[in-house]
């Protein structure tokens, strides 16, 4: 029973603690992820993920890269926020953060970049706010999408 409860409160049955999670650097770059998530179509194609999602609240890893040698990758992203708040993070092997898009407000947002990806394994995370619909296309030459909510 009490690893029930435990799994429940991971799993998010509390809006607000999941939300908060937003601004939590350690939370964020930790190897959990935790969130709620509502309406979603989604594709992977080789080096694109590609995602229609009609809410989601809290963080998920959804590309990670294993490298035995810095690297050098081409990032690009397209996002299009309808509500509430969005970013995309980068988390190294030592679990430093990097933020490679922030949408705070309605809107379309598109950039691209070169990343150096250190030895071990990286992530990229989407981290939202509170009821965050949106529609987002990212693009990385190395390492593997993986379908968010899953």
């Amino acid at each position: 029973m009490l690893a029930l409860l435990a799994a429940f409160s991971v799993s998010g049955c509390g809006g607000s603690r999941i939300a908060d999670l937003y601004d939590n650097e350690k939370e964020i770059s930790s190897d959990s992820n935790s969130f709620n998530l509502d309406g979603i179509q989604q594709n992977i194609e080789g080096e694109k993920w590609t995602a229609s999602v009609e809410r989601l609240e809290g963080m998920d890893t959804v590309w990670s890269c294993k490298t035995q040698e810095t690297t050098e990758a081409e990032f690009s992203y397209e996002i299009t926020l309808y509500s509430g708040k969005l970013k995309v993070v980068l988390i190294d092997p030592e679990g430093a953060l990097t933020t490679l898009a922030e949408c705070d407000a309605a809107g379309e947002q598109n950039a691209g970049e070169s990343i150096s990806l250190e030895k071990g394994e990286s992530r990229i995370k989407l981290v939202a706010g509170e009821d965050t619909r949106f529609d987002i296309q990212l693009e990385m030459t190395e390492g593997n999408f993986a379908e968010l909510g899953f």
